[in-house]
């Protein structure tokens, strides 16, 4: 028996074809295991890279200490090859060219200002015990007889304070200009250790003992070619690390290779997301809601395509690296081609993102079947024409090529203007044979929505190759215009700013308190002040969680290889045998450290400080430590005082916290929001769809660039305020905020979305709107837009300082009064005159099942009186909030059915009522009659919102714009992209709305 059709699908016949597609396979191996097995052999290649390392610690016979190096070279530290092998080391090829010149221009900055200092500045040194005497006698020389190490050494109080104001210069100029984090923390670093070693008056190999003068290793000249050699172990150190992920096989590890492959591999996310939106569009009967499983696996491909854009993101940094030493060309790689590409994949993802946004509003009215077996084979069309672009596209990206030449372009762009005449006459012919009702209308706006966005996808990789024609792909220039806006980084006032200068304050105060104890307490020990250079961070989130993660890597890396050596060099037979054991356990105990580190996730810095500190414990300048010695334990003493010092200094300094800069970071985005709505939405509506160039350019700056600048500080800053101290204030409610971060992307992408709907509007501008159409615009859209600006003002106030550390029942009772004025100011002037008053008193009765008693006229007067104090007759918001504070109450006085009677000479049937704010002379009288007769008091909070006046605003916009397009027979003679623009604009604007709801909801709960 054959099936019988709906005339729609009578005019589509189909036939079944099996075929082959994607091998999918249920026990493939694990993604997490490829992970493991990728860190296991990062970690093994940098265990190899400090065995290595140990290889120049071969001792030679007196007079020379060292093998690899002159016998005038006394500064030791030559496990500095392995922390810097350990430091330098990256993922890949690029990211260790990062590493590496980062480092060493750090540490070349650091020997090149110490070099001229120490080139002009002799320390003093002693030729003879009178001289040690007389220096004592005046206060030059101090011993110190309690220090932690216990042994005495002396401080040269004139050679320190020589010396200490140019170090300090030095760190100032290092911390206040525009240098890279880890070229300020390498020169930070080696400019307290050059500083405290050479400016010690101790011998470096007996610290207990002055420097031999007679032996000539301590003048100047030696001292700077010290330094020099020092400085050349780093740079061993990062040659390691460059040669350890070449070697044995490097191809893997280029970012470049990573990234083709990586833009090969992006296309499949897109096309299955986009699938799935279309399938549950067009082709299934339950809304997105209910299909469990096609939600999940929609979410799942979004967050897999966003996912594929960061490590995308990350790869580009890391493959302009390689592009420096010339392995683009080799390599067939352009990165100008791979960045537009990088920006296409995230304008697409932002674009389904929208789309997404329709198929959850999508209510499957009774017009939606009718529409969508008009237009889903049209659309269907759409989707596979345009995953066949795509593909295009990344095929001639993968190939580097400049002049992107698309075949496919021109049969979308067709296919597209076929299904929007489509969109036209079906919505005539439907609405031709059904008569259509403004549920309706409202009901299809998201098929309308959804159109749009896939046209929005379409356009923007047609544009693609435009776009990358105006980009300058020459490597020469690019790199030169880099350097010149780099230079001028050092000399531009922006750069200086206010956040910047304090943070160089707080890190300068602390290394000159860590640089004092180091001399006074620890016998001139760097530890300390090289680890606040390691640790110091921007905010108290970011520092105090580092600081914690330090502190965990400085118990790892010092405790545990100390007892492992202390064995080894116990019941070791030979030096051999000490030596091939230390080094077998240097690389397991390396291995596992930067395992912990690739691995990534919060214990990632751990993992990197125990390697690098346990190399500097198992290779000491002597193999074996001297029985009884207290260093390891003492670079654990420092490491913990300095993470105190950081956290003691942040507190006190210019406090700041990472939960103060996530408030102030969703401040600023709310602001630029705001912004981005009014023009887009506002002025769209005055202007009849027109935008001004610079207005566009601005809203696109706000979207494209420092909107989701703040949004990836948000995710930054949530991480961090969990690490810090609470003291007085309320537990850090992380999943309140990361809702909240959320509600902020949400916000975002409902902007975006207006954007590209005004954006693309401009290009395809008909005719504009009729003047009446204007005024009914104007006037629907002026109680939503009046309403969100609002919204925004009170979440900026409930993200300002007002409301920092109140409880959540505080912020619930601020957003409570401001949405009950909201509610009561029907009219939008933000003050309440008599008409909005009597609206609400009347309210208030309904809302008790009764009538007034009296005259409404002298309730509002008496309302009126009581509320306002500044006696202007209006009821402003201050006021208002005053008098809820104050415990300002409405209570209803039912009165018996026979008290009426007596009362009202009529015989009409009804209830009488008298508020505790009835008029004032009469108020008496009502309450002796009362008496005694069973009166009922009935409270009525003013707080109580029966609903939420911005969504009612919406609703409200949407049912005067159906009401607008049924008049009349208008959707006939509006021009479709009008109607797209519209129908657009109001579900984006009805997304903002949603979200500061939801966001409002979200912070009153945290």
């Amino acid at each position: 028996m054959l099936r019988q059709f709906s005339r729609a699908q009578e005019k589509a016949v189909g036939r079944l074809r099996i075929n082959v597609g994607q091998r999918r396979v249920v026990a493939a191996e694990a993604q997490s295991l490829r992970s493991f097995k990728t860190s296991a052999e990062l970690g093994m290649r940098c265990g190899v890279g400090v065995v290595l390392a140990s290889l120049f610690l071969a001792k030679a016979d007196a007079p020379r200490l060292w093998v690899c190096f002159p016998e005038w070279y006394i500064l030791g530290g030559i496990s500095f090859i392995a922390a810097s092998c350990v430091i330098s080391a990256g993922r890949n090829i690029g990211q260790t060219l990062c590493q590496m010149f980062q480092q060493k221009l750090g540490v070349m900055l650091a020997f090149a200002f110490n070099a001229v200092l120490f080139s002009i500045f002799q320390p003093r040194l002693f030729t003879s015990k009178a001289q040690v005497d007389a220096a004592i006698a005046d206060g030059t020389l101090l011993r110190i007889t309690e220090s932690f190490s216990g042994k005495p050494y002396f401080v040269n109080n004139r050679d320190l304070f020589t010396v200490l104001p140019f170090t300090f210069a030095f760190n100032a100029f290092i911390l206040v200009m525009p240098f890279a984090a880890n070229t300020r923390k390498f020169a930070l670093v080696n400019n307290a250790l050059f500083a405290l070693t050479v400016v010690s008056p101790n011998s470096y190999n007996n610290a207990s003992q002055l420097k031999d003068a007679a032996s000539g290793l301590y003048d100047s000249p030696v001292i700077v070619r010290n330094l020099l050699i020092y400085m050349c172990l780093g740079l061993i150190g990062v040659v390691l690390a460059f040669v350890i992920v070449w070697l044995p096989y490097p191809l893997l590890y280029f970012a470049t290779r990573h990234l083709q492959a990586a833009l090969l591999a992006s296309v499949p996310p897109l096309e299955d997301a986009l699938h799935l939106m279309v399938d549950a569009y067009c082709f299934k009967k339950k809304d997105v809601d209910h299909l469990h499983f096609h939600r999940v696996k929609l979410k799942r491909q979004l967050d897999l395509a966003s996912a594929k854009k960061n490590a995308m993101l990350a790869l580009l940094d890391d493959a302009w690296w390689e592009q420096c030493l010339g392995l683009d060309a080799a390599l067939g790689f352009k990165k100008t081609v791979a960045k537009a590409y990088v920006e296409l994949y995230a304008a697409l993802l932002r674009t389904l993102h929208a789309m997404s946004q329709a198929l959850h509003l999508e209510q499957y009215n009774r017009l939606h079947g009718a529409f969508v077996h008009a237009l889903q084979h049209d659309i269907g069309a759409v989707q596979g024409q345009a995953m066949a672009l795509l593909r295009e596209i990344t095929d001639q990206v993968h190939e580097a090529r400049i002049d992107v030449e698309l075949t496919l372009a021109a049969p979308l762009q067709a296919q597209l203007m076929t299904l929007l005449a489509k969109l036209k006459t079906a919505q005539t012919d439907i609405f031709a044979t059904v008569q259509p009702t403004a549920a309706d209308v409202q009901g299809n706006m998201p098929l309308h929505l959804f159109i749009f966005s896939l046209q929005a996808l379409c356009a923007t990789m047609v544009e693609f190759p435009d776009k990358l024609r105006r980009k300058n792909h020459n490597t020469s220039t690019r790199t030169l215009h880099f350097v010149r806006r780099s230079l001028k980084e050092f000399v531009d006032p922006a750069s200086f700013t206010r956040s910047r200068l304090q943070t160089a304050a707080r890190v300068w105060l602390a290394l000159l308190l860590a640089n004092l104890l180091s001399v006074y307490v620890f016998g001139y020990s760097p530890t300390i002040a090289t680890t606040i250079g390691y640790i110091m961070g921007t905010q108290l989130g970011g520092s105090f969680g580092i600081s914690f993660f330090r502190a965990v890597g400085v118990v790892a890396g010092v405790i545990v290889p100390s007892i492992v050596l202390f064995f080894i060099c116990a019941f070791g037979t030979s030096n051999t045998v000490i030596v091939v054991l230390r080094d077998v356990y240097l690389f397991l105990w390396t291995a596992s450290s930067m395992y912990v580190k690739w691995q990534g996730g919060l214990d990632a810095y751990a993992g990197l400080v125990s390697a690098f500190l346990a190399a500097g414990i198992l290779l000491p300048d002597t193999t074996c430590p001297a029985p009884g010695s207290l260093a390891p334990y003492a670079a654990v003493v420092q490491a913990m005082l300095a993470v105190l010092l950081v956290v003691g200094v942040e507190l006190f300094v210019w406090p700041e916290s990472a939960y103060v800069l996530l408030r102030k970071n969703v401040q600023q985005h709310l602001r630029l929001c705001q912004e981005a709505f009014a023009t887009l939405f506002e002025h769209t509506l005055r202007a009849e769809g027109g935008m001004e160039p610079e207005a566009l350019a601005d809203v696109r700056a706000i979207i494209e660039k420092k909107a989701p600048a703040l949004l990836a500080q948000q995710s930054l800053l949530l991480g961090q305020a969990v690490f810090e101290p609470k003291f007085w204030r309320p537990p850090f409610a992380k999943a309140q905020y990361a809702q909240v971060v959320q509600s902020c992307e949400r916000l975002l992408a409902s902007a975006t979305l207006l954007y590209k709907v005004v954006g693309w509007f401009q290009l395809h501008r008909s005719p504009p709107l009729d003047a009446a159409a204007h005024e009914v615009w104007a006037f629907s859209s002026s109680t939503l837009s009046a309403a969100i600006h609002d919204a925004f003002e009170t979440l900026h106030a409930l993200f300002g300082i007002q409301f920092r550390y109140a409880e959540p029942d505080q912020t619930a009772l601020f957003a409570q009064i401001k949405e009950a004025f909201r509610s009561a100011d029907r009219s939008g002037t933000g003050v309440l005159d008599a008409s909005d008053v009597e609206r609400l008193l009347v309210h208030v009765f309904e809302a008790s099942g009764t009538l007034p008693g009296d005259t409404i006229d002298h309730y509002v007067k008496d309302f009126i009186a009581v509320v306002d104090r500044r006696h202007t007759g209006k009821v402003a918001l201050a006021d208002f909030m005053a008098a809820l504070e104050n415990g300002l109450l409405l209570e209803v006085e039912v009165l018996p059915q026979v008290k009426l009677r007596r009362r009202r000479s009529s015989s009409v049937c009804g209830v009488d009522a008298s508020p505790l704010l009835s008029p004032l002379a009469r108020l008496s009288s009502v309450q002796e009659d009362a008496a005694g007769e069973g009166a009922i008091y009935r409270a009525y909070d003013l707080l109580d919102a029966e609903s939420c006046s911005l969504l009612d605003a919406a609703e409200g916009m949407r049912q005067s714009f159906a009401v607008w397009l049924l008049e009349g027979q208008r959707y006939k003679s509006v021009p479709v992209e009008e109607l797209l623009l519209l129908t657009s604009l109001i579900c984006g604007v009805g997304g903002i709305a949603e979200n500061l709801t939801t966001l409002e909801e979200t912070t009153i709960q945290s």
